[in-house]
């Protein structure tokens, strides 16, 4: 180690006193200068913390200005201005020469303020002290977007009424056929916006700004009906008939079976279509034209609205099913009927029980029925290429056969000895319906449709009770003296 020599040390002692004083003056000055920059941070820090809680001067939510407010305030301002100004807001739709207004008021708009009033105050709260200073002393110049909300069912209450209100309906092409003569009237082609389109334009273009204006510009589409000419021109033929007979005896029943045969004639099904009986010929109501006559109520035959409507389903069924075309929906008679074997029938129930079926080709199918003279027909028309060379009929198998009883019922109002039939019976069957397919007029296919229980209807025979008084014999007549016989 080097030690320094007292020459050297006398030499340090001397500068320190004579510059002791400027030394002392100097650190004053620095002390001065740090106690001055201490209170300015203090008070940039001061000024800085009294702003953590309000918005910065400059901060606007669309125009509306947000300086120095705290949330609290921020949300009372946004909520009288902001949301007055969007609430007044307008969209504009124009289609062609029609124009339709919305205002946002009617559609249920809300702003989130409370989101939109923290986003405000957080502006600039992340930046240093010295940033956050020029902020409050410069101001900025900045705008915070708000959430706007709206009810959905509105919107789509007004997208209804431009719909209904621009559109121009389509009308279908229409077909009759009267005894083999085809007439078909063409449709005609309707106009339509595209209603997904104006959904989409409508979501985008809507925005809480109230200074951006809204509009929203469509054209008119032309769309095709569902039925058009091009398609019944495809119905060149009878894809299947049938008819049965009939007794016109003017009564309730005859009447049933025109309304029914009524309803069902002009029926044309789309690819896909469904037919229901029941829908066709409307409720068997009085309201509708129906009358009484008898019909199966369980296992009884009672006088009801629309019977004789199930001979005019039969007799379809048996036209459509040689068609070639399949049941959906169809059920058997509960007993036998006059006018059908077993397994070949359909019979119909307002409410419960229906015949129908689904037009399975590609091309439209038209039902004409008519009823003529004694007989009822129904022929079913499509296009006849779909249905080649093929012919259908339609045949029953009888399995089991069940006999029927006699019920014998007293009668008082009869004479005793007496008999009088209350009600013909009926065997009951079990039977199946077979689906015969020709090709050429040669069988290729045997198809089972249905296993069918018809119950056996007992005959009613009713039995007389009534007591009858043996006549009195007669009495010969005596002569007075007069030799006058008394009045006969």
């Amino acid at each position: 180690m080097k030690l320094l020599s007292n020459s050297n040390s006398n030499k340090t002692k001397d500068f320190f006193t004579k510059h002791k004083k400027v030394i002392v003056i100097s650190g004053v000055a620095v002390l001065a200068v740090a106690a001055t920059v201490g209170g300015v941070i203090a008070n940039i820090n001061n000024k800085v913390r009294s702003w953590e809680d309000k918005i910065y001067p400059g901060v606007h939510a669309y125009g509306v200005d947000l300086s120095g407010k705290t949330k609290e305030e921020a949300v009372t301002v946004l909520n009288d201005q902001l949301a007055t100004l969007v609430n007044d807001k307008k969209i504009t739709v124009t289609v062609g020469d029609k124009n339709f207004e919305i205002k946002y008021s009617d559609l249920g708009s809300t702003i989130n303020a409370d989101k939109t009033a923290e986003e405000a105050v957080a502006y600039g709260k992340a930046e240093g002290m010295f940033k956050k200073n020029s902020y409050i002393k410069d101001g900025v110049d900045t705008e915070v977007n708000t959430e706007l909300t709206y009810d959905e069912a509105k919107l789509k209450e007004f997208e209804d009424k431009i719909n209904t209100e621009v559109e121009v309906p389509a009308i279908d092409a229409s077909i009759s056929i009267n005894y083999g003569e085809k007439h078909i009237t063409p449709e005609v082609i309707g106009k339509k916006i595209d209603a997904e389109e104006l959904h989409t334009k409508l979501v985008a273009c809507i925005d809480p700004d109230p200074n951006k204006v809204e509009t929203v510009s469509l054209e008119l589409q032309d769309y095709s009906p569902k039925i058009t000419a091009e398609a019944l021109n495809k119905i060149d033929g009878i894809l299947g008939s049938f008819s049965g007979s009939y007794t016109n005896d003017g009564t309730g029943r005859v009447t049933n079976m025109r309304l029914a045969t009524g309803y069902i004639n002009g029926t044309l099904l789309m690819p896909g279509d469904e037919f229901s009986y029941n829908k066709t010929i409307k409720d068997t109501t009085p309201e509708n034209g129906y009358e009484k006559a008898n019909t199966y109520v369980g296992s009884e035959v009672v006088p009801d609205y629309g019977g004789g409507v199930c001979q005019i389903s039969t007799y379809l069924y048996r036209a459509v099913i040689t068609s070639n075309i399949r049941s959906t929906i169809r059920y058997n008679h509960s007993m036998m009927v006059g006018y059908s074997e077993p397994s070949l029938d359909a019979t119909v129930f307002e409410g419960d029980i229906d015949y129908r079926f689904v037009n399975t080709y590609d091309s439209p199918v038209y039902i004409e029925g008519y009823m003529s003279g004694s007989s009822i027909t129904f022929n079913v028309y499509g296009n006849t290429s779909e249905k080649g060379n093929k012919t259908y009929e339609l045949v029953n198998n009888v399995l089991e056969k069940y006999d029927y009883t006699t019920e014998y019922v007293d009668d008082p109002t009869l004479e005793e000895g007496k008999t009088r039939t209350k009600l013909n019976g009926a065997a009951g069957y079990k039977s199946e319906g077979y689906l015969i397919t020709y090709e050429n007029g040669v069988e290729v296919n045997r198809e089972l449709i249905s296993t069918d229980i018809y119950q056996p209807m007992n005959a009613i025979v009713l039995r007389g009770t009534k007591k009858v008084e043996a006549p009195k014999p007669e009495e010969k007549p005596t002569e007075n003296a007069g030799g006058e016989t008394p009045a006969q």
